[in-house]
């Protein structure tokens, strides 16, 4: 009975205040009614309404909608506050009442966007831990910028609010506003040092920026302060594991599984600790439980086939691969130790019997049974010169495919080539028992092995043939090298570089390092002296590069810029390096650019030396290296000398007052006419 007399009172004065009749009357009417039922303060709200000379059409709607919400009649408040706002949007109160009514009604998201609204129209409203509050209710809602000023608020109420600021930080972050997220971390550890989470934060932020070592050290510290912190235990394992400190990643990844019980990757990285410790079995289980938690991650599968080829099961490693290349089939590193795996099982069984088991039986789901499949596989290992594993799978795709020429043709061109390295195999076996002094079939051999993964035979005859050329500290240092294009130029370079040996500030640039067989040569030979420096530059750094650094001994010498040298020669200064060694991509196009930026950086008077100047890529006609090497020659050929032409070349920059070599109209190379030197192909 109430609520039809309610209604019908309100739309008295409704219609009152629209037709501007007597306002004041239908106001006491609505009061009187009001105190009938003993709502006496609305009562007095509306009588003295009645008295006002102009009513005011906001506040009337907004007492509509006030009684309509006090008798829980949601959807008649709900329009009377919307009222209100059509004639004033910024009416805070009816903002903060609209928050209040969405709240009752489960709707959080209306709820919170009106509930700001009202805050950011009255901010003495929230105190700084309502404005807390509000922010992380905001930021579940994926509005982060209304969060971060809500955070910001609370900070100038309350400068000491160390649980604003990390709040601050976080949202920062999501924004990508690096450098705010950064202070805002910064600030709680200066208000609470004792702080994990925050070290937690700084650790990600220098994670995104490619700063493994700062991130380490962050994350060490947030454990330390708090050891059940499970994340920041992950997070730490994962940036040892980056940055290759196996002794320390190997505690803390065990710690991090023991942590995140049901995490697949924290397991992963568990195993490939152990891997690298050669403790085969503890990271067989690691790695198969990570896989009992995510069968789908194609790196999990990778290393338990290192793990199994290792352990010499050649079948099991073959189906830890394959599975591998069925989820990622892209993925380069997998073609050559899968190669090893089949080319052992060829060994073992012969290619014919390994062909018919596989033709019965196959570890592949039947999805990838198919010729498409075979052939890519095939034609990835032609690439990687896994030759054995290129025959099997185009015997494979033949079975189905038996009248496909094409496909003859190339499975016999793959028989060619594995009959032709074989061969060449045991050849270099054979001379190097009949001449065991001739160190360059060390080297061949070598490489040929290394390119069938072979790796650990590979490595013995690297070290024997460059101890044979005359670089001894190699023996005792124990370099791991799997591959050697480098040690023919070490009697060119003893000649020329012989300037700077055990010299003082000498400053050497090498782009492009592989497994730091050049940069270690340099260390042992040339940057003797406790103040020569090498700055190397790569797009990654192998992880042999690593070791075989800290095996020199020099390792605070060196200088690791990771990216494209494109890029990073142009962040360095001019004129800081005594000698440039130019080996990155040996593409025309590359080369010419990386000697055109390189050239600012080298002083007048010192030596810039470009690498396979006689290689050529069949696989890039036109871009041959020397085309890209002729090219500079050509442009700033006032600007240098020639000191050598060879297999390398080595030019010297004058020291003239010369003017800045200008950029070529066209990327025209000139032939090879003016070179002394035949061009030779690297097999």
């Amino acid at each position: 009975m109430f609520a039809v007399q309610l209604d019908h009172a309100i739309a008295t004065c409704e219609q009152a205040l629209l037709q501007k009749g007597d306002f004041s009357m239908a106001c006491r009417s609505l009061g009187n009614l009001l105190q009938s039922i003993g709502w006496f303060r609305e009562a007095i709200i509306w009588h003295s309404r009645s008295l006002d000379p102009q009513p005011n059409s906001i506040e009337i709607y907004a007492g509509f909608g006030a009684l309509y919400s006090k008798q829980h009649n949601w959807q008649k408040a709900l329009a009377a506050y919307q009222q209100t706002l059509k004639l004033d949007p910024n009416y805070a109160e009816a903002h903060r009442s609209l928050a209040g009514i969405y709240a009752h009604l489960g709707q959080r998201h209306e709820e919170i966007a009106y509930r700001y609204r009202a805050v950011v129209l009255k901010p003495a409203w929230a105190t700084p831990s309502n404005q807390l509050i509000l922010g992380n209710a905001l930021i579940q809602l994926d509005k982060t910028k209304e969060a971060i000023d809500c955070y910001q608020r609370a900070i100038q109420l309350r400068p000491d609010f160390y649980e604003a600021y990390y709040n601050l930080a976080v949202a920062e972050a999501y924004q990508q506003n690096w450098r705010a997220a950064a202070a805002a971390f910064q600030k709680v550890l200066q208000l609470n040092p004792q702080h994990a989470e925050s070290y937690y934060g700084l650790g990600k932020l220098a994670e995104q920026a490619d700063k493994s070592k700062l991130a380490a050290t962050c994350y060490l510290r947030s454990v330390q302060l708090n050891p059940k912190f499970a994340a920041a235990y992950f997070s730490l394992g994962e940036m040892l594991i980056k940055l290759r400190e196996w002794e320390k990643a190997l505690p803390v990844c065990y710690r991090a599984a023991q942590m995140n019980p049901d995490l697949s990757w924290a397991y992963n990285n568990l195993g490939y600790a152990l891997l690298k410790h050669q403790k085969w079995q503890a990271a067989f289980s690691m790695l198969c439980r990570a896989i009992k938690l995510n069968p789908d991650f194609a790196w999990t599968y990778y290393h338990l086939g290192q793990v199994l080829l290792h352990q010499k099961q050649w079948d099991k490693a073959i189906a830890a691969f394959l599975t591998a290349l069925q989820i990622q089939a892209d993925l380069g590193a997998f073609y050559p130790r899968l190669g090893c795996a089949l080319r052992r099982k060829v060994r073992h069984m012969g290619m014919k019997p390994t062909i018919q088991a596989y033709r019965r039986s196959i570890p592949l789901k039947s999805a990838y049974r198919t010729p498409e499949f075979y052939i890519q596989l095939a034609t990835r290992f032609v690439q990687f010169k896994q030759y054995a594993a290129a025959i099997i799978f185009y015997s494979l795709a033949l079975v189905q495919r038996t009248q496909d020429q094409q496909l003859r043709s190339q499975l016999q061109q793959t028989i060619t080539e594995y009959q032709r390295l074989e061969q060449e195999i045991s050849w270099h076996r054979q001379e190097i028992q009949q001449n065991p002094s001739y160190h360059w079939l060390y080297s061949h051999l070598g490489n040929l092995l290394a390119d069938q993964g072979e790796l650990t035979e590979a490595i013995e005859l690297h070290q024997n043939a460059i101890v044979m050329r005359g670089w001894q500290s190699a023996a005792y240092r124990n370099y791991q090298f799997t591959h050697d294009w480098f040690t023919h130029n070490i009697d060119t370079w003893e000649s020329y570089l012989k300037p700077f040996t055990n010299y003082p500030n000498v400053h050497a640039l090498e782009i492009g390092s592989y497994e730091g067989m050049s940069a270690c040569w340099l260390l042992d030979h040339v940057l003797t002296h406790p103040q020569a420096k090498l700055t190397c530059i790569d797009l990654f750094f192998q992880e042999s590069f690593e070791l075989n650094i800290a095996q020199s001994g020099s390792a605070h010498k060196l200088i690791k810029l990771v990216g494209d040298s494109h890029a990073v020669l142009r962040t360095l200064s001019s004129e800081t390096y005594d000698f440039i060694y130019i080996d990155g991509c040996h593409l025309a196009d590359h080369v010419r650019q990386d000697a055109m930026l390189a050239w600012r950086l080298l002083k007048p008077g010192g030596l810039m030396i470009f690498d396979d100047y006689q290689w050529i890529d069949p696989t890039h006609p036109g871009q041959e290296t020397y085309r890209g090497i002729d090219a500079f020659l050509d442009i700033a050929k006032h600007h240098l000398a020639i000191v050598y032409q060879g297999y390398q070349v080595i030019v010297r920059k004058l020291k003239l007052p010369v003017k800045p070599i200008a950029k070529p109209q066209k990327t025209l190379y000139p032939s090879s006419s003016n070179s002394n030197s035949q061009i030779l192909t690297r097999s």
